[in-house]
């Protein structure tokens, strides 16, 4: 079986789990163990700096700049997608110029970086061993490989439908 994460999966338009609907979602990691990875269309009514104030570290960013709903699972794992600087060995490379961290210490510097590129994720999706399989062969997702300009879209309500219109 190739897994081939990272990838990109569209939700179907019949896929009526309110925890997907019209969900884009990038698989970060996906083995015979399961997958894991987060919705990239849906913002949170939660800004950094209340994340950063309950989570006691230093903010400098917008004031108005969200977190993101990551997926269902661990909403309190947060999980950084990262445009620009140097990924760590356990830090997952999407592109030229993207990365997925979990890194603690990375998300303290980001914070502090008004000028950073970043998307925090509170959660994440996951499934369990041949789960997705299954999903996949139902017809509840559509693999895509990485379109850079999807990572962090500007319009985050559009996303799906730029994602259904797009083709292999």
């Amino acid at each position: 079986m190739d897994y081939a994460a990272p990838c990109l999966l569209v939700a179907h338009p019949g896929l009526m789990d309110p925890n997907f609907l019209h969900t884009v979602v990038l698989i970060v990691e996906h083995d015979e163990e399961g997958a894991l990875g987060v919705i990239l269309n849906r913002p949170l009514p939660l800004t950094l700096e209340k994340v950063s104030e309950e989570g006691d570290f230093q903010y400098s960013g917008s004031p108005s700049t969200t977190a993101w709903r990551g997926g269902p699972v661990d909403p309190q794992r947060g999980i950084l997608l990262v445009q620009g600087g140097l990924p760590e060995d356990e830090d997952t490379v999407l592109d030229l110029s993207h990365f997925v961290s979990h890194r603690k210490d990375l998300l303290e510097h980001l914070l502090l970086d008004p000028d950073a590129r970043y998307r925090l994720f509170l959660g994440y999706a996951g499934w369990g061993p041949g789960q997705l399989e299954g999903e996949m062969a139902q017809g509840a997702w559509t693999r895509r490989p990485i379109h850079s300009d999807w990572l962090m879209h500007p319009d985050p309500s559009g996303l799906w439908q730029v994602a259904m219109a797009m083709g292999d």
